[in-house]
């Protein structure tokens, strides 16, 4: 098989579906689909079929290839139900369509995509009432391996995997050894009956360490390099060399600073501004020149793709590439040169860009700042910072007045401002959660991130403008159903979302989440505002950024931590040195890359949730009994979702711990309405909740409202009964 390059299975894998979809219902086997493809060797070709069927877009039967929709057949995710039969859905958030009995499932698990036979006959009274269905094949699984805690039921060793959706019951041979509530990696044997093997003990959860490892090992992110990575890094200097800037800018003799948290270890964007005739600004924003050092097609650059970011928990981070290149040679660390790719950024004093330069520099930078350290000599100015911080000191001045200007300009064409209040974890010296502060974000943010964003927006123009091939970052509109529900959502506040549903300029937005601001739900109405939202991901086609108001938009500030951005540095530096015949074949792999680092991001996302989430669960586990405020976020039938203010952690409230009551669910007017007393919760309101326990399981809080009496049988108190 040939050696591919990041993204290139893609075309491939569109000129086999072509195919075999052109076929219809006759399908193709694997000598016709090769044929007229001159230079391509057979094996990639299966590979690329293999890559299609993984994902449902074509199915193998009997040799021959065909796209489900010509077919009798059905192609779905499986959902394990604790009867042992399943529900089968057709994408992930769709609902069940068929139900499968165990005996039919093929030992098929949650999660697996499988290949379905429609059996035609209704599901017997009393189950889901779903037509049948009988699967054929599994596609594809999560993986060959689960991660969970055993259990130990009737003698029998089991897993409760980490994954609380997970609907399971799983034996796990090879055990024993494994004392109860260790968290282990098993190997699933498929078959009419699977089972598990136990392959790693990660430990208890109350060792420190044992979290991290199970999150990794559950979203299976790689914590090793391996050796030919780390052998091809060691041959790198310490520093660069002499040689190495020739024909780059030299800007040491600039003001160039870095502006971090303060336990940042790699920093990877450094700031300039000076002062232009006529009272504009010229911006430099220069980034760590990381595509000089990882070359496509390399060991280190496979490397970097198939992780396709850095992953970032309290205790640690996951890097993307190795220490020695992201906190070291392209680390951009005060007082040593470093290579960097810049953007010289012309504006006026409305904070429009007239001008926009790109180039290949070498920086020094003069100083490492943090953000606290910037905020306190801005706004809490002393009379000794002239002298310690020198020529600097006016530098941050004029940034800041740079900063207001931009930010302006971006309210001023409808760009939105989700400022959510985060809660940062204080950890000992063994990872153990001790203390848990609200996150700032004050002026030195706000002024790292409006020069970001304007080079990232003036990076994008540049590559579309000269139809250069890249990775931009495109966030859509919200679909008008999810406007639809969130006007529904804010109208009980008095809020109102403005308009036609189906275009909606972010302005209008803008304007609720303005207009709740100062206000006691202004951070729950930034929260609901951003549900509405699509997800943004990395795509080929420029498209815009709706939340930003953005035209033009790409990620071109973090090649050290994020994989499109070294691919938008190399589109740049081709387009810089006139290289651009050996750049445009990149153009068709640029969808599969852009699909793949889309995946690894909501992956170390949803990663970095679970374990911000365990951590915090169980430091409060300790504290049974107490009271907290907190704001309710979600409104169910079976209870209310509570947000701890302190914490910024949410609790579970269920209906049936609210015992003062008959309490009625009433899904338009978001809230629970009591029917004897008309007491009512409702979406936002402030409620005062009492820490009934915790759910290891769910790695969730139990709450009830603070006040309320025990449960009773609850059929006394349904309306209309008669009490004695």
């Amino acid at each position: 098989m040939s050696i591919m390059l990041p993204g290139s299975a893609g075309p491939l894998r569109e000129e086999a579906f072509g195919r075999v979809d052109r076929a219809g219902r006759k399908g193709l086997d694997l000598q016709e689909i090769t044929a007229g493809m001159p230079g391509v060797e057979e094996a990639d070709v299966e590979a690329a079929l293999r890559g299609l069927e993984s994902r449902g877009r074509l199915i193998e039967v009997e040799g021959r290839w065909y796209a489900p929709e010509h077919t009798p057949w059905a192609v779905g995710f499986i959902e394990r139900l604790e009867t042992g039969d399943a529900l089968l859905r057709p994408g992930f958030r769709e609902e069940a369509d068929h139900i499968i009995r165990d005996r039919s499932s093929k030992g098929a698990l949650t999660g697996d995509l499988v290949l379905v036979k429609r059996l035609g006959r209704k599901a017997k009274e009393g189950d889901w009432k779903l037509p049948e269905a009988h699967v054929l094949k599994i596609l594809s699984s999560r993986s060959d391996t689960l991660v969970g805690s055993i259990e130990v039921v009737e003698g029998r060793h089991q897993l409760v995997p980490f994954d609380p959706k997970m609907t399971l019951e799983l034996e796990v041979k090879g055990a024993e050894a494994v004392p109860e509530n260790h968290f282990v990696v098993v190997r699933v044997v498929r078959g009419k009956r699977p089972v598990g093997h136990v392959v790693e003990d990660l430990g208890h959860p109350d060792t420190p360490g044992t979290d991290v490892r199970v999150v990794l090992a559950h979203y299976q992110i790689p914590e090793v390099f391996p050796p030919a990575v780390l052998q091809q890094v060691a041959g790198f200097p310490a520093d660069p060399r002499p040689a190495d800037w020739q024909g780059r800018e030299d800007l040491r003799s600039q003001v160039v600073v870095t502006i971090d948290g303060a336990s940042s270890r790699d920093f990877d964007d450094a700031v300039s501004l000076e002062r232009l005739p006529g009272g504009g600004f010229r911006l430099g924003v220069h980034i760590a020149d990381v595509a000089h050092y990882v070359r496509e097609g390399s060991d280190l650059d496979l490397e970097a793709y198939r992780r396709g970011t850095s992953v970032y928990y309290p205790d640690r981070a996951i890097p993307m590439l190795p220490e020695a290149l992201s906190n070291g040679l392209c680390s951009l660390r005060p007082g040593v040169p470093r290579l960097t790719l810049s953007a010289f950024l012309d504006i006026d004093r409305a904070g429009k860009v007239t001008l926009r330069r790109f180039a290949e520099t070498v920086i020094q930078s003069a100083r490492r700042l943090t953000y606290d350290e910037v905020r306190r000599v801005l706004e809490e100015p002393r009379p000794g910072d002239a002298a310690d911080y020198g020529p600097v000191l006016p530098a941050l001045r004029e940034m800041h007045l740079l900063m207001s200007i931009l930010h302006h300009g971006r309210a001023m064409r409808g760009s939105i401002d989700f400022d959510l209040p985060e809660g940062n974890v204080e950890l000992d010296t063994e990872g153990t959660v001790v203390g848990v502060t609200p996150a700032q974000r004050h002026v030195a943010h706000r002024i790292i991130e409006e020069f970001m964003l304007a080079a990232n927006e003036s990076v994008a123009c540049e590559l579309e403008t000269t139809q250069i091939p890249a990775l931009y970052r495109v966030h859509d509109a919200p679909p008008p159903d999810r406007l639809a529900e969130l006007r529904e959502v804010l109208r009980p506040l008095g809020l109102e979302l403005k308009g036609n549903l189906d275009v909606v300029h972010p302005t209008v937005l803008q304007a609720v989440v303005t207009q709740a601001q100062g206000t006691a739900v202004e951070s729950f109405v930034s929260s609901v505002v951003l549900r509405s939202m699509q997800r943004a991901f990395y795509s080929p086609e420029c498209r815009g950024h709706y939340a930003l108001a953005a035209r033009w938009y790409t990620h071109f500030t973090s090649p050290i931590r994020r994989y499109p951005d070294l691919v938008v540095h190399r589109a740049l530096k081709a387009y810089l040195k006139g290289g651009l015949a050996g750049w445009l074949p990149i153009a068709d792999r640029l969808t599969e890359m852009g699909e793949h680092t889309s995946t690894t991001e909501r992956r170390a996302e949803q990663s970095e949730r679970d374990l911000l989430q365990w951590k915090k669960v169980r430091f409060l586990a300790g504290r049974i009994g107490e009271r907290f405020t907190g704001r309710i976020s979600g409104v169910q039938p079976f209870g209310l979702f509570v947000q701890l203010d302190t914490y910024f952690v949410d609790g579970l409230v269920p209906v049936r711990t609210m015992a003062d009551d008959y309490y009625v669910y009433e899904a338009d007017a978001h809230r629970l309405v009591g029917q004897n007393t008309g007491r009512t919760f409702q979406l936002a309101d402030a409620v005062e909740v009492e820490l009934a326990g915790v759910s290891p399981r769910h790695r969730g809080l139990d709450l009830k409202i603070a006040g309320m009496p025990e449960p009773r049988d609850r059929r006394e108190d349904r309306p209309g009964r008669r009490r004695g």
